[in-house]
């Protein structure tokens, strides 16, 4: 492999790892509630949000938006690895991860964007004197048609790109440990889950800085297909 295409390669993952590891932090702005707060749309959010100043959303906008292109650069280079590894392109695994990658771009930036208007709209309505029965008669419906359209659609991208990427690790296409099983979406995302779990039985105020999981989860797969990047002959 020539010098110059290796440098874009590394160029790639690491811009990608930067972006994602924002987007990561867009999601604590995104799930950071101060304490008080009455529960909304069945607690996705709380009355609290009014304290929130509304540039956490706008901020995590960008990052979002940054995201994308993260994701832009880093898929096809990641699909570069695997056919310079020798992984089959007909085997599942290539094909289950491939799938999941040609939306993650958009998927990031779309959700993003439809979660941080749904929290401005909100926030704007509740600081406009709307009561917490109110919002949630008023919200539910948009809330739901807005949101969950986007989260299936992040598991159409999560599922097939973890599944594939543990199996390539697993059987030692990619030439890295096994313990490198969890840089993905959704093994970054269970050890958050697990981990905010404790932090909420501990009453913890910090609990909403485990929402990066997903996000971290691609970072860290970027630092992944960088390392695989090396063991190349």
């Amino acid at each position: 492999m020539c010098e110059m295409k290796a440098k874009t390669e590394k160029r790639a993952f690491l811009f990608g790892f930067a972006a994602l590891f924002l987007c990561g932090i867009g999601d604590w702005l995104i799930g950071y509630d101060p304490p008080g707060g009455e529960p909304l749309i069945y607690g996705i959010s709380n009355t609290a949000i009014t304290e929130v100043p509304s540039w956490y959303y706008i901020l995590s906008l960008g990052f979002g938006i940054l995201s994308g292109f993260g994701c832009r650069a880093f898929a096809p280079a990641m699909l570069e690895v695997l056919d310079e590894l020798g992984v089959p392109k007909t085997s599942r695994a290539y094909r289950a991860f491939r799938f999941g990658l040609a939306s993650a771009p958009m998927m990031f930036v779309s959700f993003h964007a439809a979660c941080c208007i749904v929290l401005l709209l909100m926030q704007a309505a509740l600081r406009a004197g709307l009561d917490v029965q109110a919002a949630n008669d008023v919200f539910l419906l948009p809330v739901a048609a807005s949101l969950l359209p986007f989260l299936l659609w992040c598991f159409l991208c999560d599922i097939p790109v973890t599944v594939g990427y543990v199996v390539l690790v697993l059987k030692g296409r990619l030439k890295l440990p096994k313990a490198a099983v969890v840089c993905c979406p959704l093994g970054m995302s269970l050890l958050a889950k697990v981990l905010g779990a404790v932090l909420l039985a501990a009453d913890s105020k910090v609990a909403f800085l485990t929402a990066c999981g997903e996000s971290w989860g691609w970072a860290f797969l970027c630092l992944a297909f960088y390392a695989a990047s090396k063991k190349r002959r």
